[in-house]
């Protein structure tokens, strides 16, 4: 048997886990360097343009006031001509009720329309020529109507098949009537 004796030193084995440990370190420090730097620079980018978007929109909003400013002064045009207006209101109501009732009995309203602050349009179907001569002598002595005008009568034509003992009013009268202001402004509509 022979024995073998070494008589130089053994190397001694390096540890190498200090080593990977601070390079896992300094990797893992520079790729969370990399990741911030990236993330800064996207928000400092968003930044800007947000910035230049808020510029943009100032500078919209300056010239929206620059231009709106003479849409106020249109403005108080407009609502002067409205509280005009309302002190010009013609009570419509009590106007075509009191028209409606001064009807004969079997005449009635085809339209009403107000062409003016105190001018009205109207077509009144009625039975015979008479009532519609009957009827613009009583809106003529009415206090709330300055001036009645019949402006035209038509005759409505009938249908000769229908049933002769069919009563149907025939005849359209158009009149144009003026209201007086100061009577429907103090009194109202009456009718006499």
């Amino acid at each position: 048997m022979v024995v073998e004796i070494n008589l130089l030193e053994q190397k001694e084995k390096r540890n190498i886990l200090p080593y990977l440990v601070v390079a896992f370190f300094a990797f893992f420090l520079l790729t969370l360097a990399i990741v911030f730097n990236t993330q800064k620079s996207n928000l400092v980018e968003e930044a800007v343009r947000l910035d230049e978007q808020i510029v943009q929109v100032q500078a919209e909003q300056e010239s929206f006031t620059t231009s709106s400013g003479g849409e106020g002064s249109g403005r108080e045009e407009l609502k002067t001509s409205l509280e005009q207006l309302k002190g010009t209101i013609v009570p419509t109501v009590p106007v075509v009720e009191g028209l409606v009732s001064l009807l004969p009995e079997r005449g009635f309203f085809e339209s009403f329309a107000l062409t003016g602050t105190y001018e009205i349009t109207v077509n009144v179907r009625f039975d015979s020529i008479q009532e519609a001569a009957k009827y613009t002598n009583i809106l003529l002595q009415q206090s709330f109507i300055s001036d009645v005008e019949l402006a035209g009568v038509e005759t409505d034509v009938v249908d000769n098949t229908e049933d002769l003992y069919d009563y149907q009013p025939r005849y359209i009268a158009s009149y144009y009537i003026v209201l007086e202001e100061s009577t429907l402004a103090t009194v109202g509509v009456s009718t006499q």
